[in-house]
């Protein structure tokens, strides 16, 4: 109770964090039930609960019943207001409103939605108290962000699916002409004396209420991003703006144009107005319908036009949805400095379907994400938004659907995704399996949680690959091995090639000749003794032994790539060396240095 936010009864706009208790105080708890249900909450025992539609009905993804947004119960005189992971601004009873904020900043949730604003299951929204929004006293720039990410998506969804147009058939008698010729008219024209042919043309026209409405929705939206409300910026404004530009352009090019003394038509739209075909403007009219129906026209004032924009996002959905798409984007950075090619068959799969029986369809597991290498799992990754400090780990029912995965799957790599713990590794008794923690220690932000994603895949795809490692290593310094460039990496278990250690002392002249010589390293005079030193530790390292005398990086089967990197301004940079070696047991990286070149 200690972490309850409290309010007075009669508060405009209540804040309060998303899991997190609100309790309004000074109720009437005769009058208060009614109120509640006409704010269209619905009795479920001893509590009132308030859900919204999602804008993907039709979804068979676990995810397609309502969306839970509020819960509340009244305690005597005082009504104790619940709300889930959906986050937004929800109408509490006549003239109270909840804004739900998120656990993360607002900046983060912008670029989670930018990151996965194409994907057509996350985002809900709905519309919102509106003389808050006008009067200042919420953030304008965070509705604004998500209702014109909503709009791209919406318009381009219709954009690839078909815009609702009409086709008007039009005669034309006449030497050039374009479309069919009317075979029958223009016998008929010869026999009359007329020469002429006659054309059959097809004009398709797309004005229609419909897309009108969409239309100048989307006017707005460029007006209100191109404005600064209290000297703050939109989050990501240039990018929103360009985003909205680009979809309203592609309205224009098909001839439409939408007229403000439309605009009561236009906001008399609903779905029902669509043909059931047309089910994919669904996004389009909702966002479009939120932002004509407001106040947001400049047309202020009560009645019934004090509903905007209300909208609600569901948080576990969007920080799964944007996990995936972070693991496939960093996985596609994987493979773009795979020089060998390997791969070309991983694969990180969004919700697979996994059975448990043979020859039984309807029992099935859904992992959130799974790493795949062909047939073969490399890890199971699942994403829990869930609350500041809770380990995922310690929750009983995550933790048993996990090594469920883990089994099914013949993994012993298992990983919990979420924002705000701390990195963890969690060794599982008498297996060879653990299961990892991804989360920043910090603060939470999208670089620092995209960042340790890409680690952990890079980690999970090294164990089979381990030249990925390397080559990860030169990605972010210098390859630094004379007449050697990063193309040549695709030879890197040659011993007769480029990376050969064959001649320790010729391989270590070659790595600080290198150096002395490139944009990024310092000179050779600058160094001490001309390098020596460093010349020095790389020699030994190539004819280093073990414990019983025998060479640790065999020539006929190791390889060596230098790596160099700059730590600061005042310093001449150190040297790392990444030992391959293939022998019966597989390849083996080892890592010697850094050394400092002075």
């Amino acid at each position: 109770m200690s972490n309850a936010v409290r309010c007075e009864y009669g508060t405009e706009l209540c804040s309060v964090q998303e899991n997190r208790k609100l309790i309004v105080e000074g109720c009437d708890p005769e009058s208060l039930r009614d109120e509640l249900r006409a704010a269209n909450f619905v009795q479920e025992g001893s509590r009132y609960v308030k859900k919204r539609p999602r804008l993907r009905a039709e979804a068979d993804d676990g995810d397609s019943g309502p969306l839970h947004v509020l819960s509340a119960r009244i305690v005597e005189n005082s009504l104790h207001v619940e709300p889930s992971d959906v986050v937004g601004i929800v109408k509490l009873v006549p003239g109270m409103s909840v804004q739900v904020e998120p656990k993360i900043e607002w900046e983060n949730v912008i670029r989670m939605l930018l990151t996965v604003y194409d994907i057509d299951r996350t985002q809900s929204h709905y519309g919102i108290p509106l003389e808050e929004l006008i009067a200042g006293e919420i953030e304008a720039s965070q509705l604004i962000a998500i209702l014109a990410i909503n709009y791209v998506h919406g318009v381009k969804t219709i954009t690839k699916k078909g815009f609702i147009r009409d086709l008007n058939i039009r005669r034309r008698d006449g030497y050039e002409g374009l479309g069919s010729v009317d075979v029958a008219q223009t016998l008929m024209n010869h026999a009359t004396g007329n020469p002429e042919p006659t054309w059959v043309e097809t004009e398709v026209d797309y004005a229609n209420p419909v897309n009108e409405a969409i239309h100048m929705a989307g006017k707005l939206l460029l007006r209100l991003l191109q404005q600064e409300r209290d000297g703050h910026q939109h989050p990501r404004q240039d990018l929103l703006l360009s985003m909205v530009h680009q979809q309203v352009k592609e309205i224009e090019d098909r001839g439409i144009q939408s007229s403000q003394k439309q605009l009561g038509e236009y906001r008399r739209l609903s779905l029902a107005d669509l043909p059931r075909q047309r089910h994919y403007y669904r996004r389009a009219v909702h966002t479009s319908q939120s932002i004509l129906s407001s106040a947001l026209l400049g047309q202020t004032g009560g009645g019934p036009e004090e509903l905007l924009v209300d909208y609600a996002l569901s948080m576990n959905s969007l920080f799964q949805d944007y996990t995936q798409r972070v693991l496939r984007r960093e996985l596609e950075s994987l493979r773009a400095i795979d020089h060998l090619d390997r791969l070309s068959d991983v694969e990180c799969e969004d919700e697979p379907r996994l059975y448990p029986f043979e020859g039984n369809a309807e029992a099935a597991h859904e992992p959130d994400h799974l790493l795949t290498d062909g047939d073969e799992t490399l890890a199971v990754l699942d994403s829990k938004y869930y609350r500041q400090g809770k380990n995922p780990a310690n929750d009983s029912a995550s933790r048993s659907r996990m090594f469920a995965y883990a089994y099914l799957t013949d993994t012993d790599r298992m990983a919990f995704l979420c924002p705000q713990y701390h990195r963890d590794r969690l060794p599982v008794t008498n297996t060879g399996g653990e299961v990892e923690v991804i989360s920043p220690d910090e603060e939470f932000t999208c670089d620092k949680y995209e960042r340790l994603t890409r680690e952990y895949l890079l980690e999970s795809l090294a164990l089979k690959y381990p030249e990925l490692s390397v080559f990860s290593a030169v990605q972010h310094s210098h390859l630094c091995l004379e007449d050697v460039s990063e193309d040549n990496l695709s030879e890197v278990y040659d011993t007769t090639g480029p990376f050969a250690i064959s001649n320790p002392a010729t391989f270590a002249a070659r790595v600080i000749n290198d150096i002395a010589f490139s944009t990024y390293g310092p000179n050779k005079p600058d160094l001490e003794n001309q390098g020596q030193w460093t010349k020095s530790r790389i020699k030994d390292a190539c004819g280093k032994t073990d414990e019983d005398d025998r060479p640790r990086y065999p020539q006929h089967e190791t390889t060596c790539v230098p790596v160099y990197t700059t730590d600061t301004a005042d310093d001449h940079g150190r040297v790392t060396l990444y030992f391959l070696r293939q022998g019966e047991g597989g390849v083996t990286v080892s890592k010697e240095g850094p050394w400092a070149l002075m």
